[in-house]
């Protein structure tokens, strides 16, 4: 089977595979979030460094949100002082790339930070929640890479 009949195949399974296991176990995790990491993970160049990269961004992202929600609230809350402080976040989210190579997919870190201030993650249990959700993500982007090299090559 061709190259993109394969991804599909295998992003179908571990899809499907999650989906049901969350919804039949009634897991304490929202879903989209795994999408989120899952299509990070696909972007980051798969392999190991991909897996490493995803899961490191996309949690870190949750940490600076974590950190900014926290410390917009400590000075007041204010829109202006929270809009200085999230701005404040995003540089650092692309300061670490520079310092820091493990941390070095920005777009990782900017989704991780977006799914958590989506979610409204505003105590370290509610991050702690979302990093596990991004987290699975990446290894599931992981997986789905797996299973496509095995699967026969060709056309289809």
């Amino acid at each position: 089977m061709n190259a993109m009949t394969a991804r599909g195949l295998s992003l179908a399974a571990v899809v499907a595979v999650w989906t049901a296991i969350s919804e039949i176990a009634r897991v304490n995790l929202s879903l989209w979030p795994v999408f989120v990491a899952l299509g990070c993970s696909l972007a980051a160049g798969g392999g190991i460094p991909g897996l490493q990269k995803t899961a490191a961004a996309t949690i870190s992202g949750v940490v600076w949100a974590l950190l900014a929600h926290g410390v917009a609230r400590a000075l007041g809350g204010q829109d202006v002082v929270q809009a200085l402080v999230l701005g404040a976040a995003a540089f650092g989210m692309v300061l670490q790339a520079q310092l820091l190579p493990l941390l070095s997919y920005t777009a990782g870190a900017f989704a991780g930070a977006g799914v958590a201030m989506g979610l409204r993650a505003v105590s370290i249990e509610g991050g702690i929640r979302v990093a596990i959700a991004l987290a699975l993500g990446a290894a599931l982007g992981f997986a789905a890479e797996r299973i496509e090299r095995a699967l026969p090559p060709g056309r289809m």
